[in-house]
């Protein structure tokens, strides 16, 4: 099966991808994964990426959809779940033409969304988010954690704080964003009766199971469209 998801960015790229990856039988290609690999071994892709990021301009089309098409062209035989690809119009057009090359059409296009209310949820658990400055890594949730010392980190005793870009606003403005480009290439595969939309509500395995039961329950259908303007 050949499955492309979209999540939203409250949750880490493993979860619920991985659990659904798993009932799938099938590999988890995201296309982070693919650049660090391509980086790491200093490949002709690898070098161009590289210098990407260094420059701290916008990641070009070209050099991810050749990344992606390297890997698909090895592995697309074997079905996968593709995580967070593509996320423009002309990434979505190069994937349909690689996969029409292949012979290879994507089943399904999984959108896990969030509601409304859900969103607001995880907009008052973030923002409620403190970081120890002393150890990023220690990070107290205030609705869940209970702190030994208020404003001070359990593990080291450094001082706890919020991230300026963790208010409210800031958070469900991310979310919006997040959706809003999302939006034109969810579109294009709607046209092309390849979404299934999911609530992204629960626990990640929870998450998961509703949407492997979406996808089975839809069945493969060929991929045939365009992405119109």
């Amino acid at each position: 099966m050949r499955v492309v998801l979209f999540q939203p960015p409250v949750f880490r790229r493993e979860a619920p991808a991985t659990a659904l990856a798993k009932a799938l039988a099938v590999p988890r290609i995201h296309p982070g994964d693919l650049i660090r690999a391509h980086i790491s071994r200093s490949t002709e892709l690898g070098v161009r990426a590289a210098e990407a990021i260094d420059s701290g301009a916008l990641f070009p089309d070209e050099i991810i959809t050749e990344i992606v098409r390297d890997r698909l062209h090895r592995w697309a035989h074997a079905g996968f779940l593709l995580v967070g690809h593509p996320l423009s119009a002309a990434r979505a057009l190069a994937l349909d033409e690689l996969l029409g090359e292949l012979g290879k059409p994507l089943d399904s296009v999984l959108h896990l969304r969030l509601p409304e209310e859900e969103m607001e949820r995880h907009v008052r658990r973030l923002a409620g988010r403190r970081f120890c400055r002393e150890d990023q890594s220690h990070i107290f949730e205030l609705s869940v954690d209970h702190l030994l010392i208020d404003g001070f980190c359990n593990v080291c005793g450094g001082e706890l704080h919020q991230r300026g870009e963790d208010n409210e606003n800031s958070i469900r403005s991310r979310f919006r964003s997040h959706e809003a480009m999302l939006e034109p290439i969810t579109q294009h595969y709607a046209r092309q009766d390849l979404l299934v939309t999911v609530d992204a509500v629960g626990a990640p395995d929870e998450i998961a199971g509703r949407a492997l039961t979406a996808l089975r329950d839809r069945g493969p259908r060929p991929c045939s469209g365009r992405l119109r303007a």
